[in-house]
Formats: structure tokens, C-alpha cells, sequence
């Protein structure tokens, strides 16, 4: 139909199309389509809407040019990660120039009533889409609501909600975008949604965002040609009365030409012809989807391949743009390492192997040069590093870092730009860092630059190698050789033939789908990257990487990760957060962690800013101990003497109670008993503690306590003795049945009153917080998680103040699987921006 066509457009790698629909509008320049192909994640060039297109006739009513200011959508969407945090603002307006003979789009075209807040089901919706080829695929179906929590795939969540539903035979790659048309009466159809929304669009079927109010405020921004700000007035969600129309906007003025321009004879602007004459037909048959579609396509199950993973000898080529070689910048013939190309804001920064810059060589001169080979050495010239522009963790710069700290082998080089004035990365491109992206991928791309046998040094001009073969998980434990050990772990492992000396920090690719490839380790790590021709490893990228990514990004030098990884992780056996390490008054400082491992071990970690991974240094304050290993059952924290410092509280297996006040990082300064253990103790039957503020003063002095028969029971005011006792929840009582299945209990100032909230994980996966918790019984209850499988993993749940406001509004937890999660500035509604501080290694 001619009013649904295709968006071409070029990006730094190639060409993609997304679909569109005209809609109707004052100015008749309107069409509308999927966010999720113009949300800023790749640069758009030479973008042309081109109605009903179709291999036969390619441009059957010409072709209209849109400048990138013309796009208009919802500004939450186009924050990082805003196409899974904003499932529901899936929708996109934009305006396109007059035809080059002055006619308009809707003039040329016709349009497409919008049809809002029109409900989920439709009978006989018509969805257009644009398949592999590029020819129009349409399909007659009903819509209907599709509804769906929160989901992870590869790392990240969608968000969920209510979403339009479309059952069609799919179309394939390129539907995004594409328009959901339902009738409307008397032959008339509207526009109701658009394929996006929940997982792009949907794995095996097609979704949309709910086109209700918030279409409508971005299309009227767009029809005034002024861009949308966030809604921060009132929460998301349906009305509930009759929304007021909206008022029509003034017409938009006359957009200026930015510089003189002189038609041609036939009267075609020359600045709209040059873009419309580069899509040729050649070009738009080489056109693919927008990023996301194809990630999207990627997630629709295929049959399982036959026969193992593809894996074949390595063999030299002239190389890849992005991946190239480090030369000392006095002697071009003398190469070292490999590097990789990674986007950055600046476009100048290379990830290589840590080991390849140690402090001599952190002293030279040194030049990239990318795509190195032997027919043209320099094919795309040579990038000198930035003085001080080197990156790595400074734990791997210590002596014997490179056995000490063999997860860390990884560092990042700024580049200055080329003679001419341009950037590496506009020069060559980049591929993109894969974090946390686990350890098994058949099809990973490997490449180095080796050094030859039988040759005293590096050859140049020299062809890199070039290899297919499977990624995969290598764990060891400690391994002594020449008198140093290399420190054991889990490394990316590859086999390849004659990956020998020289190949250090060459990428390991993994295939990301859609033909692209994400860089997911750099030969290093253990011996770094191993002492065989055939295999190489690589430390994990996990969050490690992107910290010390964003310090290069930053310019500056990272801060060392204090934290151990997720495998200790498993070992923590209770955390309780408070001011351990006072450096001033409590308001201006940050919580500390202190953890008990199931070895007895004591640690404190000291609370810092983000840039520091909100801790920055570690006090063991005390080693392994078979007391407290075999007896210490929970561990909380506040401030029971007074002094503004925590105070830290223990229950003992045989139900002992023990006060040990100011605690520090130079360990315990005395010891109180609060509760003396009996025969048959009532405190064996404790199931769950935690401290906070709930009435009484306003000090962080009282201590909640699960008890096993469902009990809730508030000692306010605790100090040297337990406090006044306040029965929340009575036992043998339908409220205390409820209570036997509060797993863990935690505390923080979420909601903002004087008082602090109780936080509850139940043993279905739902999370509670109930605000103003002060064992009266009147307590407000905010479901901040309804039953879900995931939550029944999170271990141990812990409030405190780790983030830049002086509250106690941020929750840590740690899961079955070792990983540690901070969420910052959590409210009544949920705890807040999940801030991952240890990942586990898949």
C-alpha cells in the first residue's frame, strides 16, 4: 500500500531499512515507525523514506529525504539502554523534506489516521512489513493484549507491561517499524501500533507499545517540530478518566536553509538530489535491518546445527581495519601486540593484553597501525598513543602482577588523532566490547600477529594469522613454574595452530549475531595467554573491563576492584552494612560492607563513590577462625553505644547474643553480652534479624527478629542490654503463618519519613517493603516484586547509604550464583538503578 514504505539509511558498517507509515498531519510530512531504528545506538546517514518500495520498482513515488534533527520520539527512549528499560515508548514521528519537485509526502501518498487508546482486540488487522528481500509481506490477523513481567535475555532486562499482539506468519528480518492497521469501519483503517516494544518487536511474533496519550504528546512535538522532554509529572500507567484532547499546536515556521542553494535547471534541490541519487537500486539490495531487528531475529529458536562446532588451522590474510599492531615509534619494524579497535566517545581507544605494556615499555613512544599486513603496511597510516594514555588495573602493575592478578590482563590505549586531524575510530570503525557474555561460542574469530620460528626477531611486513574454532571455559587452580606461580581461575580458552609469541592482546571475536562480532578477550591472562602454539586464553571480560574502559574514557587512571569475584562471593555468609571506617560525620560519609565468610574470616570493605566501584579498600579484620565459622549464625550492624560509629551485633548457635561495640578496621574494642545462652534457648529459634529506625529515637538502635513460628518482634532503643519488646506479628496467628515464609529481612530509609521501611524477601520470590515499620500493625505495604522465580535466589538482602544522597535508600544482595548487586536510591516502589558489583562468570 502506498502509504507504508521503507527508511534507508547508512550506518559506519552498511546499509539498513526499517518500515514506516505515513500518518496525517498539518504540514503532510509525517511518518511514523519503531524507536527502536533511530535511537542513536549507530550513526544515520543519507536517510531517505521511500513509500511502497519494492524490488520491481524501487521508488514507485520518488523518494523523500529526513534530516536527523527531524526525528522525534520520547527522550527516555533514547537514554542508554532506554530500548529495555522503555518498552512501552516504543514509537517514533519523523518529518520529511518536500520531493525534490516540492511536493509533499502526504500529498504524493495519501495518510493513516492514528487510532489511539482504541484497546487491544482487533479482529482483521492488517500488518505490513518488509521481509528479506525487501518486497512488502502483509498479513490479516487479530490483535490482542499481551502481557509479561520483567525478562533477561543476554545479560539484560526487558521491561515489562501490557503490549499489542500480532499473530502473522513472520515476515522476517526488517518488520520493525512496520504498522499494526485495524479497521475502523467503512473500508477505514487506523494506525494502532507499530512492530517494537517488548524485545524489539518479539521473538516469533510481533509486538507493539500501546499507542495511547504519550503517542499522541510526541506526535503533536513533532507536528511543531520541537523535541519531546521526559514526563517526570505523574507515574506512567492508563488513565483512568477521559484524557482531554489535545490542543492544536501552532503551525511549525518555515525551516530556513542553513546556506544558499542554487536549483539546476530542472528545479531539484542539488543538496536533496545528492542524497537521493546515492540510494540506487544496487545499494538498497544491499541494504539490511536495523541492529535490533536482527538481534531480534537472532532470538527466534532455530534448528540445532548438525556435527560439532566450526573450527579450521589458522591461515594468514591481509587483516581487518579495526585490528592491527603496536610499533615502538623509533623503529617501525619492531612490532609487539596486537590491538582492537573499540568504540569510545573520542573514537581513539585500542584494547590490547595488559602484560604487553609494563612500566619500560609505558615510558616509549609508541604508534598503532591498523590492519597491518605485508602488501601495504600501512594501509589506513599510523595512530601515536597519547602520552599517559595507557589503562590497566594498577593491581597488574604491581611486581608479579602478572601472575598475581591473572584475571586482570587487559589495558586500554588512547590514540592521538591521525596527521591529517581524523580519528582511529573514523578511520577504521570499531567492534564492540562483549561483557559478560560467558564463556561458549562456537564460531569465535581469532587473529594475532605471531612471531615466526627461526627468525631473532619480528618480521616486518608481516601477514597476520587468521582463525574459526570454539571458545570455551578453562578452569585451573594454582600453577608454579620457574619458581613464580601463575594464580589459577576460569579463562576464555581457544585452540588455534601457531599462535605463538607475538599474538598477545590479538582479539577473540565472538559472533553477536546479524554478522557482527563483539570483542570478547584479548591472548593473555593465564601465562600470559598460555605457553602452547596451539591454545591461547584470555582473562574473563566482565565488569573488571568496563571499569577500566571508563577510566580510559575519562582519562584517568582506574581504581583498583577491591571486591572479590563471584566464586568467593559464594562463601559470604551474612553482610551487614554501617560506618565502620569513619573518615568525618556520618552525613557526609558512606556505609561500609562487613562480611562474614563461612570460613570465619572478617572483612570490612570501605564504602567510596561509583567511580571507585562503591568500595576501594579491603581490611581483613580478622583471618580464618573455626569459632566463627562453626558458630557466628547472623551479623547485623548499628548504633547501639551512641558514638555515630556501628556497633556490631552476633547471634551464636547455642542462641548467645553478643554486643561488640565500635567496630573498626583495626578490629573489636570489646565485647558485651546481651542475651546469656540456656538450655532449650528461645534465641536458637531466631530466623532472620535486621536493625533500623523504627520509633522509640532517632538513632538506627532496633532490632527486628523473625522467629521460626512466624513471630515478629521489635527490641527498641537496644544498646548494652536488648531493648523494649514490641510483638509486631503474634504468634499462632494467620498473620504469623504468613510470616514463617519471610526468608530474609533488611531495613533502609526507602520512603523518606522519619521512620525506617522493613524489607521482606518471601520464599516465592516476592519483595515487600513496608513503609514506617514500627510494629503497630498499621504498616503501609509496597510490593516492590510480585512472586518470581529469579528473586528466590537472592540470598541475602541488606539495606544502606552507598550512593551520593545521605539516605539509606540503596540495597545490596547477593545471589545463589555468587553475584553482588548494589541498587541505588530505591523508593516505594522498587530499590532503585541495579549497579552490578561482581558478575559471575558463565
Amino acid at each position: 500500500m502506498r502509504q507504508v514504505g521503507t527508511f534507508f539509511f547508512e550506518t559506519d558498517a552498511d546499509y539498513r531499512f526499517c518500515t514506516g507509515t505515513v500518518v496525517a498531519s498539518p504540514a503532510k510530512d509525517i511518518v511514523a515507525t519503531a524507536a527502536h531504528c533511530f535511537d542513536g545506538t549507530e550513526p544515520k546517514s543519507n536517510l531517505v523514506f521511500v513509500p511502497q518500495h519494492r524490488p520491481q520498482d524501487p521508488a514507485p513515488h520518488g523518494k523523500f529525504v529526513v534530516r536527523a534533527e527531524q526525528i522525534f520520539m520520547d527522550a527516555k527512549y533514547a537514554e542508554p539502554d532506554g530500548d529495555h528499560k522503555y518498552t512501552d515508548l516504543d514509537f517514533a514521528f519523523l518529518k520529511a523534506e518536500p520531493r525534490s519537485d516540492g511536493k509533499q509526502l502526504e500529498d504524493v501518498v495519501g495518510a493513516v489516521p492514528l487510532a489511539l487508546n482504541a484497546g487491544f482486540d482487533h479482529p482483521g488487522t492488517r500488518v505490513v512489513g518488509y521481509g528479506p528481500q525487501q518486497g512488502p509481506v502483509e498479513c490479516l490477523t487479530t490483535t490482542k493484549e499481551f502481557a509479561t513481567g520483567d525478562q533477561t535475555f543476554k545479560g539484560q532486562t526487558w521491561k515489562g507491561g501490557s503490549f499489542l499482539q500480532a499473530d502473522c506468519n513472520e515476515p522476517g528480518a526488517g518488520v520493525s517499524g512496520a504498522p499494526f492497521l485495524i479497521d475502523l469501519g467503512e473500508g477505514k483503517r487506523g494506525l494502532a501500533g507499530v512492530t517494537g516494544g517488548f524485545a524489539a518487536g518479539g521473538p516469533g511474533t510481533s509486538y507493539s507499545s500501546y499507542f495511547d496519550d504519550d503517542v499522541q504528546r510526541v506526535f503533536d512535538l513533532a507536528v511543531a517540530a520541537t523535541h519531546p522532554v521526559p514526563d517526570v509529572t505523574q507515574p506512567k500507567g492508563r488513565a483512568t478518566k477521559e484524557a482531554e484532547p489535545s490542543k492544536a499546536p501552532e503551525p511549525a515556521a518555515e525551516p530556513k536553509p542553513s546556506g544558499p542553494v542554487t536549483p539546476k535547471a530542472d528545479g531539484r534541490d542539488p543538496r536533496l538530489k545528492a542524497i537521493e541519487d546515492f540510494w540506487t537500486p544496487e545499494r538498497m539490495a544491499e541494504a539490511k535491518p536495523v541492529k535490533e531487528q536482527e538481534e531480534r531475529e537472532a532470538r527466534i529458536p532455530k534448528p540445532a546445527a548438525a556435527g560439532g562446532a566450526p573450527r579450521s588451522p589458522s591461515h594468514p590474510f591481509e587483516g581487518i581495519p579495526q585490528v592491527g599492531t603496536f610499533f615502538y615509534q623509533t623503529d617501525e619494524n619492531y612490532r609487539f601486540c596486537a590491538g582492537t579497535v573499540v568504540p569510545s566517545p573520542g573514537k581513539n581507544i585500542i584494547a590490547s593484553a595488559g602484560h604487553c605494556f609494563d612500566s619500560t615499555d609505558r615510558k616509549t613512544n609508541m604508534v598503532f597501525v591498523p590492519q597491518h599486513h605485508e602488501k601495504d603496511p600501512f594501509p589506513h597510516g599510523k595512530f601515536a598513543i597519547k602520552v599517559g594514555g595507557i589503562f590497566m588495573d594498577s593491581k597488574y602493575l604491581e611486581t608479579d602482577g602478572d601472575h598475581k592478578y591473572t584475571d586482570l590482563d587487559f589495558a586500554f590505549l588512547k590514540t592521538e588523532p591521525r596527521s591529517d586531524g581524523k580519528q582511529l575510530e573514523d578511520v577504521v570503525g570499531s567492534i564492540p566490547l562483549a561483557l559478560n557474555a560467558g564463556f561458549d561460542h562456537p564460531g569465535t574469530r581469532v587473529i594475532g600477529y605471531p612471531r615466526l620460528p627461526g627468525m631473532d626477531g619480528y618480521k616486518p611486513k608481516q601477514d597476520p594469522l587468521d582463525c574459526i574454532t570454539t571458545m570455551k571455559k578453562f578452569t585451573t587452580g594454582d600453577k608454579t613454574d620457574k619458581g613464580k606461580v601463575w594464580k589459577g581461575g576460569s579463562f576464555a580458552q581457544v585452540d588455534c595452530d601457531g599462535y605463538v609469541s607475538g599474538t598477545s592482546g590479538g582479539p577473540f571475536l565472538i559472533d553477536t549475531g546479524g554478522g557482527k562480532r563483539g570483542l570478547a578477550g584479548v591472548t593473555g591472562g593465564f601465562e600470559t595467554g598460555g605457553h602452547s602454539p596451539n591454545t591461547s586464553y584470555s582473562s574473563y571480560f566482565d565488569n573488571n573491563v568496563k571499569r577500566v574502559f571508563d577510566a580510559a574514557v575519562a582519562g584517568t587512571q582506574p581504581p583498583s576492584n577491591v571486591l572479590p569475584d563471584a566464586e568467593m562471593w559464594k562463601h559470604a555468609k551474612d553482610i551487614a552494612n554501617g560506618y565502620f571506617t569513619l573518615a568525618g560525620a556520618v552525613e557526609d560519609d558512606r556505609m561500609d560492607m562487613f562480611v562474614l565468610w563461612t570460613d570465619g574470616e572478617l572483612t570490612i570493605y570501605r564504602g567510596a563513590s561509583q567511580r571507585d566501584n562503591f568500595f576501594d579498600k579491603e581490611f581483613k579484620v580478622q583471618g580464618p577462625n573455626k569459632l566463627w565459622a562453626d558458630h557466628a549464625v547472623q551479623v547485623v550492624a548499628g548504633d547501639f553505644t551512641g558514638d555515630s560509629g556501628s556497633d556490631l551485633i552476633v547471634r551464636w548457635t547455642d542462641g548467645e547474643v553478643t554486643l561488640y561495640p565500635s567496630v573498626d578496621e583495626k578490629g573489636f574494642h570489646g565485647e558485651v553480652q546481651l542475651h546469656k545462652p540456656e538450655p532449650d534457648d528461645t534465641w536458637k529459634h531466631a530466623a532472620a534479624m535486621t536493625v533500623g529506625r523504627f520509633g522509640g529515637n532517632d538513632k538506627v538502635d532496633d532490632l527486628v527478629v523473625r522467629w521460626t513460628d512466624g513471630e515478629v518482634t521489635i527490641y527498641q532503643n537496644t544498646g548494652t542490654t536488648l531493648g523494649r519488646q514490641i510483638i509486631a506479628v503474634t504468634p499462632k496467628t494467620p498473620q504469623a503463618e504468613t510470616w514463617k515464609h519471610a526468608v530474609e529481612i533488611g531495613s533502609g530509609d526507602y520512603t523518606g519519613n522519619d521512620g525506617w521501611d522493613l524489607i521482606v524477601r518471601w520464599s516465592d520470590g516476592e519483595v515487600t517493603n513496608y513503609a514506617d515499620f514500627d510494629g503497630g500493625g498499621t504498616w503501609r505495604e509496597n510490593k516492590w516484586y510480585a512472586p518470581n522465580e529469579l528473586l528466590t535466589h537472592a540470598v541475602l538482602v541488606t539495606g544502606g547509604d552507598f550512593s551520593d544522597n545521605p539516605y539509606a535508600d540503596d540495597t545490596i544482595i547477593r545471589w545463589t550464583d555468587g553475584e553482588l548487586s548494589l541498587y541505588t536510591d530505591g523508593d516505594d516502589k522498587g530499590p532503585g538503578k541495579d549497579n552490578p558489583l561482581v558478575t559471575p562468570r558463565k
